[in-house]
């Protein structure tokens, strides 16, 4: 939500406040029809929570980030527990570029794979037309989340027992050099087209 959505919810709750505190203190009917019309106003500046999920790194949120090799080629694979992910509330799950960085490394995770329950768990791949760009912020590289949940029609096993989604390198290094355009250069290459 923008700053200034943020500033006109705020002064709206406060103005419906104000109103009614004027129909009670001058008993006025016409104060109050002011403060019932005034909610409307405020649900427009509501900011819409359940529409994206964001995965932050945060001790105890129990999601990891892993980079290792599956048949040859690297792949990120993002491990979480079952129902961290809201499938149907949520159109996409953002997480930073930055996260990967505090990945651990593949040989500790291989070794905790073969010893322990994390081999059964069921993994969705994220194929790149599923990656997109956060619009407003920079560095955050979303998943379609209802894309996934439709591949998953043809599997064995549903959204609800999904615990990993594996991401090849590749793919996020295509997102990363979206990222990496600056506004500046793709205005200033548009003005140049525009020019001839």
């Amino acid at each position: 939500m923008f700053k200034s959505n943020k500033w006109l919810l705020v002064l709206s709750v406060i103005l419906f406040i104000g109103l009614l505190g004027l129909a009670v203190y001058y008993e006025s009917i016409v104060y109050l029809y002011a403060a019932s019309a005034l909610p409307v106003a405020i649900v427009i500046f509501l900011p819409d929570l359940g529409r994206h999920q964001y995965i932050r790194m945060k001790p105890k949120s129990g999601v990891r980030f892993v980079k290792q090799t599956i048949g040859g080629d690297p792949v990120l694979t993002i491990s979480f527990k079952p129902g961290f992910i809201r499938w149907n509330q949520s159109r996409k799950l953002y997480f930073h570029l930055n996260s990967m960085g505090n990945s651990e490394s593949s040989g500790a995770t291989e070794a905790k794979a073969a010893g322990g329950s994390e081999s059964t768990e069921a993994a969705l791949a994220v194929l790149p037309f599923d990656l997109s760009l956060h619009p407003r912020k920079q560095g955050w590289i979303g998943i379609d989340l209802p894309q996934l949940a439709e591949r998953t029609r043809s599997l064995s096993y549903t959204t609800d027992e999904v615990s990993r989604l594996l991401i090849r390198m590749a793919d996020l290094e295509e997102a990363a050099m979206k990222v990496m355009v600056t506004p500046g250069a793709v205005a200033a290459n548009e003005g140049n087209q525009l020019q001839a």
